[in-house]
């Protein structure tokens, strides 16, 4: 039994990640900025610790005495600044790091996660990584998932009101996508064996690669509409579109720069498709919820 923090554990993957440590007789640190909504982890065993992710204070405190965290840094997209506040987190998560000298650290990144520029978003975790390169008494997993299946809810309203899966993606471009909970079964098994030393890279590259143009055919399968077509959208437009919806500017843009970056092949998979990064969960599983989703807006 080892003492384990989770960063994120209201999250789709902390979540999971928290509630599968448990159910293995861990201890867990489950991390967050709302007691209510880590209230569901407490009742299951969990000891919940609150604060702000962008404090050392707190992060130390969270830390001091763990076998092993998962890390991860949360945002809120509504909020300006993203770079800024990833800046912030990316910081003080290494600095509580080192303090509390935690000997296995397992972090989310993503694909595309080793260009420094020209991935919009992710050039965050770029600069995250190199961060936690620098920790030299801990040994260091980052995670390179593919692009998340649940990404798909966040494209619904356009369905539901515009008729049609729009997006900054080219229509026909393959592209790995990844189960969240996929991505919880791969670090849950990283913090329970801890089996790596010092610092090292692990892409997810999900059940196979999916183009929009396959992903709109099968919202529209899910949702009774077979017609259903995807529309790629220019990048200012997806920027708006974004902006309209209540995502912060900066962030509408950052997501948009993401998109040229896998059109034209920046993000892309470092280690090419192999059974070791290749996952389980079909994009069908995601099919409930996504018509559940879909039905209840209005």
């Amino acid at each position: 039994m080892s003492d384990i923090a989770v960063m994120g554990a209201t999250g789709h993957t902390g979540s999971v990640i928290a509630r599968n440590l448990l159910a293995l007789g861990h201890r867990v640190r489950a991390m967050g900025r709302s007691a209510e909504r880590l209230d569901a982890l407490r009742q299951q065993g969990a000891q919940v610790i609150v604060g702000d992710c962008a404090d050392p204070a707190y992060l130390t405190r969270a830390f001091e005495g763990a076998d092993a965290v998962y890390a991860m840094m949360p945002f809120d997209p509504t909020a300006p600044g993203f770079m800024e506040l990833q800046r912030a987190q990316g910081w003080a998560m290494v600095e509580a790091l080192q303090a509390a000298r935690v000997p296995h650290v397992v972090a989310l990144s993503s694909l595309g996660a080793d260009q420094p520029t020209g991935t919009g978003v992710l050039t965050s975790l770029y600069e995250q990584e190199q961060r936690l390169r620098t920790l030299q008494q801990s040994h260091v997993l980052m995670l390179r998932p593919a692009m998340f299946f649940e990404g798909l809810f966040n494209l619904l309203p356009r369905v539901k009101y515009g008729g049609s899966l729009a997006d900054a993606f080219a229509p026909g471009l393959p592209i790995p996508m990844i189960a969240t909970r996929d991505v919880a079964h791969a670090a849950t098994g990283a913090l329970d064996q801890r089996n790596w030393t010092g610092h090292s890279v692990r892409e997810l590259l999900g059940p196979g690669d999916l183009s929009h143009d396959q992903l709109a055919a099968f919202v529209g399968g899910v949702i009774g509409q077979p017609a259903l077509a995807y529309q790629q959208l220019p990048y200012d437009d997806a920027a708006q579109g974004m902006a309209a919806a209540g995502i912060a500017p900066d962030l509408a843009r950052l997501l948009t720069e993401m998109a040229r970056g896998l059109n034209e092949g920046r993000v892309r998979s470092l280690e090419g498709r192999s059974a070791r990064n290749t996952t389980a969960t079909p994009l069908q599983s995601l099919a409930p919820a996504l018509k559940e989703v879909y039905e209840a807006l209005h």
